[in-house]
């Protein structure tokens, strides 16, 4: 009140659809994860389309600001964890300098993803408060979260999560452009990238880094599931059982 200043209104059209973990697809509901899974898998085709490099300079303090963190990371995870943290901080530089550059979601957990809850096809992605410019991969952490589910006892895969996870690549691939072998090593080691990321670090309400995750923390069961595996290439695709 008693403000000279004009009151701004935004509209927006409200997206169909209901959180993927409100729906509560089951194990053996290959029929929906199968749907989810090809529809996330184009809608990072369509990010790897959308190339938006930063300038060079913007580049290299970005990088940086990765080096840094996964500094952090290697001294503050546990031990179980330095193989792939080392494996990564080598990979870095050719990540920011091969991989191109897209709008990478911040929280791309299954409350961000909207879907038809008789299909399981996705309607929208929501929640991109914490999103930023990073090379193309860092959110792919988000597709272990279609290939199973997290409970009291730790993380369990679907029976066929093989199967979906080489349906998803093969998707992607079809649908992005000129992929080759070398940029889908680096799209792996950034997805890697991004689990460290997206699971090691403690964050306030703004996404600001805040410390690095310790052993009391839960969200370590996340880092346990998918920070340890020493082979980030899929397996060869078999898709007779999709």
């Amino acid at each position: 009140m008693g403000d000279s200043r004009p009151l701004h209104i935004y509209e927006m059209e409200n997206l169909s659809g209901t959180p993927h973990i409100m729906v509560g697809i089951q194990p053996d509901d290959l029929f929906r994860q199968r749907n989810a899974v090809m529809d996330l898998a184009r809608f990072f085709a369509q990010s790897w389309n959308n190339d938006q490099r930063p300038s060079s300079a913007d580049t290299t303090i970005l990088l940086a600001d990765f080096q840094f963190k996964f500094d952090l990371l290697a001294r503050g995870l546990p031990s179980r964890f330095a193989p792939n943290i080392n494996r990564i901080r080598k990979e870095l530089p050719s990540l920011f300098a091969a991989l191109p550059f897209v709008l990478s979601h911040g929280d791309l957990n299954m409350t961000n993803v909207l879907i038809n809850p008789k299909t399981g096809n996705i309607t929208g992605i929501i929640d991109w408060a914490e999103s930023r410019i990073l090379p193309f991969g860092f959110a792919l952490y988000g597709l272990e979260n279609v290939l199973g589910w997290m409970d009291s006892e730790g993380w369990h895969y679907y029976d066929y999560h093989r199967e979906l996870e080489n349906l998803f690549w093969k998707t992607f691939q079809g649908e992005a452009k000129n992929v080759s072998n070398a940029d889908m090593h680096l799209i792996r080691a950034a997805k890697m990238a991004g689990i460290f990321c997206q699971y090691g670090f403690a964050l306030d309400t703004k996404g600001v880094v805040q410390n690095v995750r310790t052993e009391r923390d839960g969200s370590l069961a996340y880092l346990n599931a998918f920070g340890i595996i020493s082979e980030w290439t899929p397996n060869l695709p078999t898709y007779d059982a999709l």
